[in-house]
């Protein structure tokens, strides 16, 4: 499942590390544990998760709330889902304003946690699809089409391109750097001349 970064926000250390393991165990990175809303606030903005597990109720009464309120203010690029013991309506309703990705009542068993986590890394995949950037340029032959975001970089070679791809691939397109600029509609910018 790699790439896809979960930060835990649990006070409990038995608990985190049962959730931990779970997470490494299907292949997710775990990139900290939280046991406090400071702790919290602070690896979100230093680890960048993709997503945060947050307990409702760690070091003061409603603090996952109050870090996903933070996280929707600050516009931060993570999601979450809430893990909590508490499944009384006043808590529910207050979590549902922040727009949460799923609501886990306690305790948490392995299959449960793990389906929710799958469904969050797909909603994620998806949305990193929807949000590509097609470059389409106009080669001597023909019209080709390039999402921006798996080009590494692009090297000039007299009156051609040499695309180098995320993936270690390349590809040469008999297209001047200039040209490839110019139809970049300023997606790219020239390092050298």
């Amino acid at each position: 499942m790699g790439n896809y970064k979960i930060l835990i926000c649990e006070d409990e250390l038995i608990s985190a590390e049962f959730i931990k393991e779970t997470i490494e165990e299907k292949g997710f990175e775990v990139v900290g544990i939280a046991q406090n809303k400071e702790e919290a606030l602070t690896l979100i903005t230093l680890k960048n998760p993709d997503l945060v597990l947050l307990d409702i109720n760690m070091d003061e009464a409603l603090s996952g709330i109050k870090i996903a309120q933070q996280i929707r203010r600050l516009d931060l690029s993570c999601t979450f889902i809430y893990l909590t013991a508490f499944s009384d309506l006043i808590t529910i309703e207050s979590a549902i304003n922040t727009e949460p990705l799923a609501y886990l009542v306690k305790p948490l068993d392995k299959s449960t946690l793990l389906a929710n986590l799958t469904l969050a890394k797909f909603k994620f995949d998806t949305s990193k699809k929807l949000n590509r950037t097609q470059l389409n340029f106009q080669t001597e032959s023909e019209i080709k089409s390039y999402y921006l975001e798996d080009i590494s970089y692009i090297e000039s070679a007299a009156n051609y391109s040499i695309f180098y791809f995320m993936n270690g691939k390349k590809e040469i397109e008999r297209i001047g750097i200039s040209n490839v600029v110019s139809q970049s509609n300023n997606t790219l910018f020239r390092i050298h001349k």
